[in-house]
């Protein structure tokens, strides 16, 4: 191999005679593809898609209006046209502040006095929904699954077929996690390990010894990249929704099988494991299932367990974006009145979805939190084992009342004696 040239300030330079890899511009300077590439790759997907969406978003809006996009001020219109379409105040401020960041990036800053102008209108927008009597902008949070409501969903499983093994161990883990649904899902088979537990049986005085699992989480919406680890301890419990007993089924199952690695949670058809479907873009998880099929889990047992209605069929025509397509197109409508269209629509999904319980992913998250709540657990506890990050916005929009009803300082004066 040809030895490297030294440049004049003694670093060395490119190999004579060896031709350097395929470089692309990147924000003024040459870089190699596959360094871009590799960038790319370390951000979380569905990051990636969230950002693209409000992206093609407002860029739609600016080719339906003659704008340009990086002009002063574009911005700041759009954002106004969210509010008057109703959107959520909270909604435009992240929608704006995306913008604001991909344009950043193509070297495009957003003046200061036009920041301060989606400030005022995201400010005016929120005061709308602090005085709308429907609370129409009140923020939509998933029902919570209470204990009971797992007993109740479990209930519908055949635990005695692999799917249903397998379906009770994606409840019960995704619960007692208190898990988003991208976190049961990107466990493999040596992230849970069972161990035991030596302890003090507080009614009897006596040493108990204890099952339990800990779940090594090695990413998460607050650790994307698999930075740390988040170590999650869960001991047995002593009815249907033991997690150990859950995952002793399942481990037989995968164990029958032959599954000594890989994912943990995997793909059943007719009643057997599979790989069958559509390939996953990491070539590790194959046989795998995703947060997708978590999500509709939890949505199908709280169906059959009857927690929810069945909807009426003006309101799946409501819900449906064929209904909604084929009002849009409808004949002699003018771009205004197709706005209205959209923003009464909207207005009016929102509203059912805030009247029905809607048992989704963070269902799971938000039931287990409360139950630690309930419990007596002090919050610091529940931040940590939950996974939240200290004096957490998004974990007190679980919690029920800070002041517990028995410390409320009108609850000693009710009981007062003379």
């Amino acid at each position: 191999m040809t030895a490297p040239l030294l440049r004049a300030d003694g670093l060395p330079g490119p190999r004579a005679g060896e031709l350097s890899p395929e470089r692309v511009q990147h924000d003024g300077y040459m870089v190699e593809a596959a360094t871009i590439e590799m960038a790319a790759s370390g951000i979380p997907v569905n990051t990636t898609r969230a950002r693209g969406s409000r992206m093609r978003l407002f860029v739609a809006w600016c080719r339906e209006r003659g704008r340009l996009h990086d002009d002063p001020g574009t911005l700041a219109d759009w954002a106004a046209w969210l509010a008057r379409q109703q959107h959520a105040a909270e909604t435009i401020n992240v929608y704006t502040s995306t913008i604001a960041e991909r344009l950043a990036d193509r070297g495009v800053l957003v003046p200061p006095s036009e920041r301060a102008l989606i400030a005022g209108i995201v400010n005016a927008r929120a005061q709308e929904e602090a005085r709308d009597p429907d609370g129409q902008g009140d923020v939509l949070q998933a029902t919570e699954c209470t204990r009971e409501d797992l007993v109740a969903m479990l209930a519908t499983l055949d635990r005695t077929t692999v799917q249903g093994i397998r379906d009770a161990l994606i409840l019960t883990l995704d619960w007692y996690m208190a898990g988003r649904c991208s976190e049961p899902a990107s466990l493999n088979l040596r992230d849970v390990s069972e161990t035991s537990v030596r302890r003090t049986d507080p009614a009897t005085g006596e040493t108990v010894e204890l099952a339990a699992l800990v779940v090594l989480l090695r990413l998460s919406k607050t650790n994307p990249h698999g930075r740390t680890v988040d170590t999650i301890r869960i001991v047995a419990q002593d009815d249907e929704t033991c997690l150990v007993a859950a995952w002793r089924a399942w481990s037989a199952v995968l164990a029958a099988a032959g599954v000594t690695s890989g994912p943990l949670l995997r793909r059943v058809k007719n009643n057997r494991l599979t790989t069958a479907g559509r390939p996953p873009a990491d070539p590790t998880r194959k046989g795998g299932i995703g947060d997708r099929s978590i999500r509709n889990l939890i949505a199908r047992a709280a169906a059959d367990a009857r927690l929810v209605r069945d909807l009426e069929p003006e309101e799946r025509a409501l819900l449906s974006t064929a209904a909604e397509r084929a009002e849009l197109g409808a004949p002699g409508l003018t771009p205004e009145d197709r706005e209205a269209i959209r923003v009464r629509r909207r207005l009016a999904r929102r509203a059912l979805r805030r009247s029905l319980p809607r048992y989704s992913g963070h269902s799971m998250r938000r039931g287990k939190v409360r139950d630690d709540q309930h419990n007596g657990i002090p919050r610091h506890v529940i931040e940590r084992q939950n996974r939240y990050a200290p004096g957490s916005p998004a974990l007190a929009r679980y919690l029920e009342d800070l002041v517990a009803w028995d410390d409320v300082p009108t609850m000693p004066a009710r009981f007062r004696r003379p």
